[in-house]
């Protein structure tokens, strides 16, 4: 959405081709909840989504609208350069296994049955056991 860091987000994912991906340590194996910051309008709900590490992986369906405005223009007395921000919804995409280590961490649409598949803040990894 734009290049500056304070509240970016992903955003015209349209594709099953398109994917994105971070290059990660795992500093603990265990297992992790895995939750996705996203907005989606109600026309393109429905959309199947998979998050995966070195051959584990967690799928999940975006099954709720999410469809806040941008906020920030309304009180902005010059238009700013940096991108404006969204109340972005956590979605539970489940639990997975992941071993200490490095690879990359990857999010692709395994379905988009609508235009999009959402606009993306953040995955947020939380362990949960050992």
């Amino acid at each position: 959405s734009n290049r500056h860091a304070n509240c970016t987000y992903f955003r015209n994912w349209t594709s099953s081709e398109d994917s994105i991906s971070w290059n990660v340590e795992v500093a603990a194996s265990g297992t992790y909840e895995v939750e996705v910051y996203y907005t989606c309008p109600q026309q393109d709900v429905g959309s199947t989504i998979e998050l995966s590490l070195n051959g584990q992986r967690v799928s999940g369906k975006v099954s709720a609208a999410n469809d806040p405005p941008e906020k920030g223009a309304a009180e902005d007395r010059v238009v700013r350069v940096e991108g404006y921000v969204k109340d972005f919804k956590p979605l539970q995409l489940g639990r997975i296994r992941l071993e200490e280590g490095t690879g990359f961490l990857t999010l692709r649409a395994l379905e988009i049955p609508g235009d999009q598949v959402m606009e993306m803040r953040l995955v947020m990894l939380t362990r949960v056991d050992d």
